[in-house]
């Protein structure tokens, strides 16, 4: 009996259950809650029925006969460029980590079908054939989607290659992916098979950090790392950067600080080993780097192996290793002091702020002396020249982590004197006080003005290639370092206005949510050390 029903729409692997369909596009969700990846739907053309008679099927078997044998010799050339480019070898996550530069050059010649078009007409004159759409899986896009966001680390294509589809580095790099792509059209976004991915991605990495063969590797810290910036563009670093560490248990408990924490712990496993070979050296600096971050958000001193591995690195110092090196050691002596001086000045408690402000002054002139003196050093103007002030990203993104520091510190120190000057019977000359004050409002207005002044080319740099995924690295360099020029109210009201501004364009238009998070810098603190600063003008998003 002719089968004279309708064709079924639904995905191939729906029809193959035989199961109803949700027929969501791209993908279905019935697909994803068994936990496969849909394989899409079958082209409109093949679920159309026709008449059909012993005379038609023949006639209409015969004309497509001859049309295919008048394509394969009138077309050949034509179809072997089109072939080169979908071949799946070029599609394969080892080829893209091998040559990320593939995945630019293929959507480039694919971006628009004039390009395609073009080439073929003018090796063949032939009626442009009818191009069906080419459907496949989002996860093929992303390793090149990865490798684009952070194109300027050299060891991850290397990483990337090899792996198969359920390593945890495969896995994290799909949740990230996934996650940049929603944040930048919201509209279609499908949050359930974000977790779903999420939830996989756990699961791999657990397992990773579980197995002693896997626990130590770079594959393993890099997936860590990756799940710390999925954690950025979703918004889950809560930056209330200026309360005190017994304060922080609601955001301890936050996953970038628990991946921040996570990070701690491998690089101990992995030990001083790994400073001695490129690669272990490259991933040491990235991962140290977002641990200093981590640390003066939360007040907290930096392990205490940092400064034996900087040690290492220093005494045996590759080219543009010394900015890396000399930022590290001032972040580290800020991160001390500030654990100090935090919670005393959160609790207004005026004697124990006269007790230890000597120290602190030494402490904070010593780090300050020490970095000035480098800087002049012709140590530092012998540097290489993507590594001098201002030439080169990587300069820009260390001296910006050095202010980034620098204005936190100024601001606690200028908070500390407010209190101290409000102490009965202060041991302190009020005009020392105030000397100590405003040397303090001019580093910070100095080092918030470098921040902002180096906005245009970080951001308009790669206006040109706004949609590009270079454009997110540019910008979410600039995050940490905005942040506290935006809610530290001893800084210039104009200068937090436009960070404020760079945050607002950095969270909406490259879909990093966590520039749009900024807590404000004098919520909590006593009057006494808010003396002669803006109460109430924290300029919020």
């Amino acid at each position: 009996m002719p089968n004279t029903g309708k064709p079924s729409p639904n995905c191939h692997l729906c029809r193959r259950r035989r199961v109803k369909c949700d027929l969501g596009r791209p993908q279905c969700q019935r697909c994803i809650k068994y936990g496969v990846p849909c394989l899409g739907y079958r082209d409109e053309q093949d679920v159309r029925f026709q008449h059909a008679d012993a005379a038609t099927f023949e006639r209409r078997r015969r004309k497509k006969k001859d049309a295919a044998a008048a394509e394969r010799e009138e077309g050949e050339a034509a179809w072997q460029i089109v072939g080169v480019a979908l071949s799946p070898e070029t599609a394969s996550p080892a080829s893209w980590a091998s040559s990320p530069s593939s995945h630019a050059s293929w959507s480039s010649s694919w971006s628009s079908p004039s390009s395609v078009s073009s080439s073929v007409s003018s090796s063949v004159s032939l009626p442009s054939p009818l191009l069906r759409s080419v459907r496949q899986h989002w996860t093929v896009e992303c390793i090149p989607l990865v490798l684009g966001c952070y194109s300027s680390i050299p060891f991850l294509p290397g990483l990337f290659r090899g792996v198969g589809e359920d390593h945890c580095l495969v896995r994290t790099g799909q949740v990230f992916a996934r996650a940049y792509v929603m944040n930048r059209s919201p509209s279609g976004a499908d949050h359930r098979e974000l977790s779903s991915y999420l939830g996989k991605a756990l699961a791999s990495v657990s397992r990773a950090i579980q197995d002693p063969e896997t626990y130590t590797s770079d594959a393993t810290i890099v997936a860590v790392w990756l799940l710390g910036n999925y954690e950025l563009l979703m918004g889950g670093l809560d930056r209330r950067s200026f309360i005190s560490r017994d304060e922080q248990p609601p955001s301890e408990g936050q996953s970038w600080h628990i991946h921040s924490k996570g990070l701690i712990s491998l690089l101990r496993a992995r030990g001083d080993r790994q400073l001695y070979t490129r690669s272990g050296r490259q991933i040491f600096w990235v991962m140290h780097n977002i641990i200093q971050i981590q640390c003066t958000i939360t007040n907290s001193p930096c392990p205490p192996e940092f400064a034996r591995w900087l040690t290492i690195t220093e005494h045996t110092q590759q080219p543009g290793e010394a900015l890396p090196v000399r930022t590290g050691r001032y972040i580290a002596s800020a991160c001390s002091l500030l654990s100090r001086m935090m919670p005393i000045v959160r609790r207004g408690d005026m004697p124990a702020a006269c007790g230890i402000y000597e120290e602190i002054l030494n402490r904070c002139d010593q780090a300050e002396l020490t970095m000035l003196e480098w800087i002049q050093s012709s140590s530092a103007l012998d540097t290489a020249p993507e590594h001098r002030p201002g030439e080169g990203p990587v300069s820009s993104y260390f001296w910006n982590c050095w202010r980034s520091a620098r204005i936190k510190l100024q601001h606690m120190v200028l908070l500390l004197a407010n209190l101290v000057s409000h102490a009965p019977g202060c041991p302190f000359e009020p005009g020392s006080l105030a000397a100590r004050r405003q040397l303090c409002m001019d580093i910070i207005v100095s080092a918030a003005a470098d921040v902002v002044e180096g906005i245009p080319g970080a951001l308009d740099a790669v206006d040109g290639e706004a949609d590009s995924p270079a454009a997110y690295f540019a910008a979410v360099r600039l995050v940490w370092p905005l942040s506290h020029v935006h809610i530290v109210p001893s800084a210039p009201r104009d200068l937090r206005i436009a960070a404020g501004l760079a945050l607002r364009r950095i969270g909406r238009e490259k879909g990093i949510l966590t520039a749009l998070r900024p807590r404000p810098g004098s919520a909590g603190f006593p009057l006494e050390a808010l003396a002669g600063l803006p109460i109430g003008d924290d300029l919020g998003m």
